[in-house]
């Protein structure tokens, strides 16, 4: 598919196969052509986070080869935005919200792996994935994991997680709006994981 016609779906596996993850410090497609550098990411934001959210308890190192972990979270990451557009089509639009908002996240956590961190289960664990993605990828794009999409799309899925707290409804252009920030989270953190050296946390 191409043009109008193509869906988030097809947008994110059609960049996942032309952006190469040799880690070559740009971005290559398909052919191996370099098609342009990525920008420095925000250093001391990324360390005062860093610390914040280690003395908090919400981040550690993980053991092992970080990189390929970050590459099959990004994997299934990508895998999920069918499952997304399964349930869309089926007319599950709280179960499709949900489910493209956690596949937003999992781009942000492969992010986060790929630099050698995990964000442990705990209160403010979501809004510190999010905050670290955003400062790895920050110069590549600066909305991605930040700002409207991730704030907006976090307090939405907490109501429709817990409606008795405050009831909120989705319609589909509320489903497709974060199905396509799944999609361009995915290729910010395919951009991002081609660096080499990638950050170390």
């Amino acid at each position: 598919m191409t043009g109008c016609h193509e869906t988030p779906v097809s947008l994110a596996r059609r960049a996942l196969s032309r952006i190469s993850v040799s880690r070559s410090g740009g971005l290559t497609n398909y052919r191996g052509q370099w098609i342009g550098s990525i920008p420095a990411m925000d250093t001391p934001r990324f360390e005062r986070l860093v610390n914040l959210y280690t003395n908090k308890g919400l981040l550690e190192g993980v053991d092992g080869d970080a990189y390929s972990a970050a590459i099959q979270r990004l994997r299934l990451a990508s895998d999920d935005l069918d499952g997304v557009r399964v349930l869309l089509e089926g007319g599950s639009l709280r179960l499709a919200y949900n489910a493209a908002y956690d596949t937003l996240r999992h781009a942000a956590e492969a992010v986060v792996r790929g630099a050698g961190g995990r964000v442990t289960s705990g209160l403010g664990a979501h809004e510190a994935v999010f905050a670290l993605a955003d400062a790895l990828v920050k110069g590549y794009d600066d909305e991605v994991f930040a700002g409207t999409r991730a704030t907006t799309s976090r307090l939405k899925r907490n109501s429709l997680e817990y409606p008795e707290d405050n009831p909120v409804s989705v319609d589909e252009s509320d489903v497709e709006e974060v199905l396509q920030w799944a999609s361009d989270a995915i290729k910010a953190a395919e951009a991002f994981l081609s660096r080499s050296p990638l950050p170390t946390i």
